[in-house]
């Protein structure tokens, strides 16, 4: 392997442990959707191997999605993440069998909504912290002198 690719390697690796849980999660519904695109195209070509491929991609994103989730303190919300979650792992196993473009798209459009659901919790994370770090701000503290 040359310098650059170690390199962009480490780069990588240090940029994906360094985020937070919900920009990794963004990041696993930006790969997922990048495959499913991939796959819908590689479909329409009629290059089998290439949907398979992209189909099992997303699929694989999808299984870390499920079992990474902690539907122990997440309530009914949890719940219902984890029968999607199982639902488009199912979705795209029928694609990959019948190279349907049809159910492919039916996962993206559901990914694609995720994605936008999650990236509203994560705005608003950042609005109330940017919120919170402005009142401190100027909240006005006693100063206590001892001479």
């Amino acid at each position: 392997m040359n310098p650059y690719a170690r390199s962009n390697n480490a780069y990588k690796k240090a940029s994906v442990t360094t985020k937070d849980q919900g920009t990794l999660i963004l990041m696993l519904y930006d790969g997922t959707i990048r495959f499913l695109k991939t796959a819908i195209i590689k479909i329409e070509k009629n290059d089998l191997e290439g949907a398979h491929t992209a189909i099992v991609r997303a699929k694989n994103i999808i299984s870390e999605l499920l079992t990474s989730l902690n539907t122990d303190n997440s309530g009914r919300v949890g719940a219902s993440l984890k029968s999607l979650y199982v639902y488009m792992f199912n979705r795209l196993i029928d694609a990959n069998i019948q190279k349907k473009v049809d159910y492919v798209e039916e996962v993206y459009d559901l990914m694609a909504e995720l994605r936008e659901g999650w990236l509203g919790v994560i705005n608003k994370k950042k609005e109330a912290a940017k919120a919170k770090q402005f009142n401190n701000r100027n909240e006005l503290k006693p100063i206590q002198i001892q001479g």
